[in-house]
Protein backbone atom coordinates (compact mmCIF):
# COMPACT_ATOMS: atom_id res chain seq x y z
CA UNK A 1 0.00 0.00 0.00
CA UNK A 2 1.38 3.39 -1.01
CA UNK A 3 1.97 6.07 1.55
CA UNK A 4 -0.45 8.99 1.42
CA UNK A 5 1.52 12.23 1.48
CA UNK A 6 0.38 15.55 2.90
CA UNK A 7 2.40 18.69 2.18
CA UNK A 8 1.76 22.07 3.81
CA UNK A 9 3.34 25.20 2.40
CA UNK A 10 3.06 23.40 -0.91
CA UNK A 11 2.86 26.51 -3.09
CA UNK A 12 6.09 27.92 -1.66
CA UNK A 13 9.59 27.46 -3.01
CA UNK A 14 10.70 24.32 -1.14
CA UNK A 15 7.21 22.87 -0.72
CA UNK A 16 6.42 23.04 -4.43
CA UNK A 17 9.67 21.29 -5.31
CA UNK A 18 8.79 18.51 -2.87
CA UNK A 19 5.32 18.17 -4.40
CA UNK A 20 6.77 18.05 -7.91
CA UNK A 21 9.20 15.30 -6.90
CA UNK A 22 6.46 13.22 -5.26
CA UNK A 23 4.30 13.59 -8.37
CA UNK A 24 7.27 12.55 -10.50
CA UNK A 25 7.48 9.42 -8.36
CA UNK A 26 3.75 8.76 -8.89
CA UNK A 27 2.99 9.15 -5.19
CA UNK A 28 -0.50 10.17 -4.00
CA UNK A 29 -0.11 13.76 -2.79
CA UNK A 30 -2.55 15.98 -0.94
CA UNK A 31 -1.77 19.61 -0.20
CA UNK A 32 -3.25 22.29 2.04
CA UNK A 33 -3.47 25.75 0.49
CA UNK A 34 -5.00 29.06 1.54
CA UNK A 35 -6.47 29.57 -1.93
CA UNK A 36 -7.65 26.76 -4.16
CA UNK A 37 -6.21 28.36 -7.29
CA UNK A 38 -2.69 26.99 -7.50
CA UNK A 39 0.08 29.44 -8.22
CA UNK A 40 2.65 29.37 -11.02
CA UNK A 41 4.79 26.76 -9.30
CA UNK A 42 2.18 24.00 -9.46
CA UNK A 43 -0.42 24.94 -12.06
CA UNK A 44 1.04 22.61 -14.71
CA UNK A 45 0.61 19.54 -12.46
CA UNK A 46 -2.63 20.56 -10.76
CA UNK A 47 -4.54 17.54 -12.09
CA UNK A 48 -2.11 15.22 -10.31
CA UNK A 49 -2.53 16.80 -6.88
CA UNK A 50 -5.34 16.50 -4.33
CA UNK A 51 -5.91 20.11 -3.25
CA UNK A 52 -7.65 21.22 -0.04
CA UNK A 53 -8.34 24.86 0.76
CA UNK A 54 -7.61 25.23 4.45
CA UNK A 55 -5.21 27.12 6.67
CA UNK A 56 -3.73 25.50 9.75
CA UNK A 57 -5.96 27.46 12.13
CA UNK A 58 -9.15 26.52 10.29
CA UNK A 59 -11.58 24.29 12.24
CA UNK A 60 -12.01 22.35 8.98
CA UNK A 61 -8.44 21.06 9.31
CA UNK A 62 -9.41 18.13 11.51
CA UNK A 63 -12.15 17.01 9.11
CA UNK A 64 -9.72 17.08 6.19
CA UNK A 65 -7.12 15.12 8.14
CA UNK A 66 -9.71 12.54 9.21
CA UNK A 67 -10.66 11.95 5.57
CA UNK A 68 -7.07 11.80 4.29
CA UNK A 69 -5.33 10.00 7.17
CA UNK A 70 -1.89 10.82 5.71
CA UNK A 71 0.99 8.53 6.60
CA UNK A 72 3.77 10.97 5.61
CA UNK A 73 3.51 14.67 6.46
CA UNK A 74 5.96 17.24 5.13
CA UNK A 75 5.19 20.43 7.02
CA UNK A 76 6.61 23.54 5.34
CA UNK A 77 3.94 26.19 5.94
CA UNK A 78 5.61 29.23 7.50
CA UNK A 79 5.42 33.00 7.73
CA UNK A 80 8.16 35.55 8.35
CA UNK A 81 11.05 34.35 6.22
CA UNK A 82 10.51 37.06 3.61
CA UNK A 83 11.48 40.68 4.39
CA UNK A 84 7.90 41.80 3.66
CA UNK A 85 6.45 39.37 6.24
CA UNK A 86 6.67 41.43 9.44
CA UNK A 87 3.44 40.67 11.33
CA UNK A 88 4.64 39.07 14.58
CA UNK A 89 1.14 37.92 15.50
CA UNK A 90 0.89 36.04 12.24
CA UNK A 91 4.30 34.45 12.83
CA UNK A 92 3.02 33.10 16.13
CA UNK A 93 -0.23 31.90 14.54
CA UNK A 94 1.34 30.17 11.53
CA UNK A 95 4.71 29.00 12.79
CA UNK A 96 3.77 27.88 16.29
CA UNK A 97 -0.01 27.53 16.64
CA UNK A 98 -0.44 26.20 13.10
CA UNK A 99 2.23 23.57 13.66
CA UNK A 100 0.62 22.45 16.92
CA UNK A 101 -2.82 22.28 15.31
CA UNK A 102 -1.45 20.08 12.53
CA UNK A 103 0.40 17.76 14.90
CA UNK A 104 -2.67 17.41 17.12
CA UNK A 105 -4.86 16.66 14.10
CA UNK A 106 -2.67 13.97 12.53
CA UNK A 107 -1.70 12.18 15.74
CA UNK A 108 -5.32 11.07 16.26
CA UNK A 109 -5.07 8.80 13.24
CA UNK A 110 -1.47 7.63 13.44
CA UNK A 111 1.26 8.37 10.92
CA UNK A 112 4.57 6.96 9.76
CA UNK A 113 6.56 10.21 9.60
CA UNK A 114 6.10 13.90 10.28
CA UNK A 115 8.88 16.19 9.05
CA UNK A 116 8.64 19.61 10.66
CA UNK A 117 10.62 22.24 8.75
CA UNK A 118 12.68 24.44 11.02
CA UNK A 119 15.21 27.15 10.22
CA UNK A 120 18.83 28.04 10.84
CA UNK A 121 17.42 31.31 12.22
CA UNK A 122 16.63 29.37 15.40
CA UNK A 123 20.32 29.32 16.33
CA UNK A 124 21.12 33.01 16.37
CA UNK A 125 24.75 34.15 16.25
CA UNK A 126 27.39 31.45 16.64
CA UNK A 127 31.17 31.57 16.24
CA UNK A 128 31.42 28.19 14.49
CA UNK A 129 29.35 25.69 12.54
CA UNK A 130 25.88 25.33 14.06
CA UNK A 131 25.16 22.03 15.79
CA UNK A 132 21.70 20.67 16.57
CA UNK A 133 22.49 20.59 20.30
CA UNK A 134 23.49 24.29 20.44
CA UNK A 135 21.65 26.64 22.77
CA UNK A 136 19.05 28.50 20.71
CA UNK A 137 19.57 32.28 20.70
CA UNK A 138 17.40 33.62 17.85
CA UNK A 139 17.78 37.31 17.11
CA UNK A 140 14.51 37.87 15.23
CA UNK A 141 10.83 37.07 15.72
CA UNK A 142 10.81 34.53 12.90
CA UNK A 143 13.62 32.57 14.56
CA UNK A 144 11.87 32.74 17.93
CA UNK A 145 8.61 31.30 16.60
CA UNK A 146 10.36 28.62 14.54
CA UNK A 147 12.41 27.62 17.59
CA UNK A 148 9.22 27.38 19.66
CA UNK A 149 7.66 25.07 17.08
CA UNK A 150 10.77 22.89 16.91
CA UNK A 151 10.95 22.53 20.68
CA UNK A 152 7.24 21.75 20.89
CA UNK A 153 7.57 19.08 18.18
CA UNK A 154 10.53 17.58 20.00
CA UNK A 155 8.63 17.53 23.30
CA UNK A 156 5.56 15.88 21.78
CA UNK A 157 7.67 13.34 19.89
CA UNK A 158 9.60 12.32 23.01
CA UNK A 159 6.69 12.26 25.46
CA UNK A 160 4.16 10.58 23.16
CA UNK A 161 6.54 8.37 21.14
CA UNK A 162 5.57 9.97 17.84
CA UNK A 163 7.80 9.83 14.71
CA UNK A 164 8.38 13.57 14.37
CA UNK A 165 11.70 14.89 13.04
CA UNK A 166 12.69 18.51 12.44
CA UNK A 167 14.87 19.58 9.52
CA UNK A 168 16.59 22.90 10.17
CA UNK A 169 17.07 24.31 6.67
CA UNK A 170 19.86 26.76 6.03
CA UNK A 171 19.64 28.74 2.73
CA UNK A 172 18.05 26.69 -0.06
CA UNK A 173 18.18 28.07 -3.59
CA UNK A 174 17.16 26.82 -7.01
CA UNK A 175 14.19 26.23 -9.30
CA UNK A 176 10.97 28.12 -8.53
CA UNK A 177 12.51 30.38 -5.89
CA UNK A 178 11.04 33.89 -5.69
CA UNK A 179 12.80 36.06 -8.25
CA UNK A 180 13.53 38.81 -5.72
CA UNK A 181 15.58 36.47 -3.50
CA UNK A 182 19.33 36.97 -3.63
CA UNK A 183 20.53 34.18 -5.94
CA UNK A 184 17.65 34.38 -8.46
CA UNK A 185 18.08 38.16 -8.54
CA UNK A 186 21.81 37.86 -9.22
CA UNK A 187 21.46 35.15 -11.85
CA UNK A 188 18.58 36.75 -13.78
CA UNK A 189 20.31 40.13 -13.82
CA UNK A 190 23.59 38.51 -14.85
CA UNK A 191 21.88 36.72 -17.72
CA UNK A 192 20.36 39.95 -19.00
CA UNK A 193 23.43 42.13 -18.26
CA UNK A 194 21.44 44.40 -15.96
CA UNK A 195 23.09 46.33 -13.12
CA UNK A 196 23.28 44.50 -9.80
CA UNK A 197 22.25 46.72 -6.89
CA UNK A 198 23.43 44.91 -3.78
CA UNK A 199 24.14 45.43 -0.09
CA UNK A 200 27.32 44.10 1.54
CA UNK A 201 29.66 41.69 -0.30
CA UNK A 202 30.96 40.26 2.97
CA UNK A 203 27.67 38.81 4.22
CA UNK A 204 27.91 35.02 4.49
CA UNK A 205 25.38 32.20 4.26
CA UNK A 206 25.29 28.42 3.91
CA UNK A 207 23.56 27.96 0.55
CA UNK A 208 22.22 24.52 -0.34
CA UNK A 209 20.83 23.59 -3.77
CA UNK A 210 17.18 22.59 -3.88
CA UNK A 211 17.83 19.14 -5.39
CA UNK A 212 19.91 18.22 -2.35
CA UNK A 213 17.20 19.54 -0.02
CA UNK A 214 14.49 17.49 -1.73
CA UNK A 215 16.67 14.39 -1.57
CA UNK A 216 16.98 14.89 2.20
CA UNK A 217 13.18 14.93 2.57
CA UNK A 218 12.78 11.83 0.41
CA UNK A 219 15.57 10.03 2.28
CA UNK A 220 13.57 10.51 5.49
CA UNK A 221 10.69 8.37 4.22
CA UNK A 222 12.34 5.03 4.95
CA UNK A 223 14.54 6.16 7.84
CA UNK A 224 13.80 5.30 11.47
CA UNK A 225 14.62 8.23 13.73
CA UNK A 226 14.93 8.51 17.48
CA UNK A 227 12.07 10.50 18.96
CA UNK A 228 12.67 14.24 18.89
CA UNK A 229 15.43 14.12 16.28
CA UNK A 230 16.63 17.43 14.81
CA UNK A 231 18.81 17.52 11.67
CA UNK A 232 20.59 20.40 9.95
CA UNK A 233 20.16 20.50 6.18
CA UNK A 234 22.86 22.68 4.67
CA UNK A 235 26.03 22.45 2.61
CA UNK A 236 28.34 22.54 5.61
CA UNK A 237 30.20 25.50 4.10
CA UNK A 238 29.60 29.22 4.11
CA UNK A 239 30.13 31.52 1.13
CA UNK A 240 30.08 35.29 0.87
CA UNK A 241 27.62 37.16 -1.29
CA UNK A 242 30.61 38.35 -3.29
CA UNK A 243 31.51 34.71 -4.08
CA UNK A 244 27.98 34.15 -5.39
CA UNK A 245 28.08 37.23 -7.60
CA UNK A 246 31.52 36.54 -9.05
CA UNK A 247 30.65 32.91 -9.81
CA UNK A 248 27.40 33.96 -11.50
CA UNK A 249 29.22 36.59 -13.57
CA UNK A 250 31.85 34.04 -14.64
CA UNK A 251 29.27 31.40 -15.59
CA UNK A 252 27.08 33.76 -17.60
CA UNK A 253 29.86 35.88 -19.09
CA UNK A 254 27.84 38.86 -17.91
CA UNK A 255 28.77 42.51 -18.33
CA UNK A 256 26.51 43.56 -15.46
CA UNK A 257 27.77 46.45 -13.37
CA UNK A 258 28.04 45.47 -9.71
CA UNK A 259 26.92 48.18 -7.29
CA UNK A 260 27.79 47.05 -3.79
CA UNK A 261 26.34 48.99 -0.84
CA UNK A 262 23.69 50.51 -3.11
CA UNK A 263 20.86 48.49 -1.59
CA UNK A 264 19.72 49.30 1.95
CA UNK A 265 20.60 46.72 4.55
CA UNK A 266 17.68 44.73 5.87
CA UNK A 267 16.78 45.52 9.46
CA UNK A 268 19.60 43.53 11.00
CA UNK A 269 21.29 44.87 14.09
CA UNK A 270 23.91 42.14 13.86
CA UNK A 271 25.21 40.49 10.70
CA UNK A 272 26.94 37.20 11.54
CA UNK A 273 30.49 36.46 10.47
CA UNK A 274 29.77 32.74 10.67
CA UNK A 275 26.68 31.03 9.26
CA UNK A 276 27.06 27.40 8.33
CA UNK A 277 25.65 24.03 9.28
CA UNK A 278 27.37 21.16 10.97
CA UNK A 279 25.93 18.32 8.87
CA UNK A 280 27.38 15.33 10.71
CA UNK A 281 23.94 14.40 12.03
CA UNK A 282 22.54 14.29 8.48
CA UNK A 283 25.42 12.08 7.36
CA UNK A 284 25.06 9.72 10.32
CA UNK A 285 21.27 9.46 10.61
CA UNK A 286 20.19 9.88 6.99
CA UNK A 287 23.26 8.80 5.07
CA UNK A 288 22.79 12.15 3.36
CA UNK A 289 25.24 14.79 2.27
CA UNK A 290 25.07 17.44 -0.45
CA UNK A 291 26.12 16.39 -3.95
CA UNK A 292 25.84 19.72 -5.74
CA UNK A 293 28.47 22.36 -5.04
CA UNK A 294 27.93 26.08 -5.54
CA UNK A 295 29.27 26.33 -9.08
CA UNK A 296 27.25 23.37 -10.32
CA UNK A 297 24.14 24.62 -8.54
CA UNK A 298 24.46 28.03 -10.16
CA UNK A 299 24.98 26.41 -13.57
CA UNK A 300 21.83 24.35 -13.09
CA UNK A 301 19.99 27.51 -12.06
CA UNK A 302 21.29 29.39 -15.12
CA UNK A 303 20.24 26.62 -17.51
CA UNK A 304 16.78 26.40 -15.93
CA UNK A 305 16.30 30.16 -16.08
CA UNK A 306 17.34 30.31 -19.73
CA UNK A 307 14.39 28.05 -20.50
CA UNK A 308 11.98 29.83 -18.17
CA UNK A 309 13.10 33.48 -18.07
CA UNK A 310 9.93 35.11 -19.38
CA UNK A 311 7.40 33.14 -17.34
CA UNK A 312 9.67 33.24 -14.29
CA UNK A 313 10.11 36.99 -14.28
CA UNK A 314 6.37 37.45 -14.86
CA UNK A 315 5.37 35.13 -12.03
CA UNK A 316 8.29 34.41 -9.75
CA UNK A 317 7.61 37.17 -7.28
Amino acid sequence: MKNRYLVTGATGFVGSNIVRELVRRNMPVSILVRKKDLNWRLHDISEKIDVHECNLLDPALEKIISSLKPSIIFHLAAYGAMPSEKDVGKMIEVNYMGTMNLVNAVKKYGFKLFVNTGSSSEYGIKSRAMVETDILEPINDYGVTKAAATMACRKISCLEALPIVTYRLFSPYGYYEDSNRFIPYVVTHSLTNQPLDLSDPNYVRDFIFIDDVIRAYCDAIDTRFSYGTIINIGSGSQVSLNDIVQTSIDITGSTSKINWYSKPKQNRQIEPKHWKADINNAKKLLGWEPKIDLERGLRLMVNWLKSNTKSYLNNGI
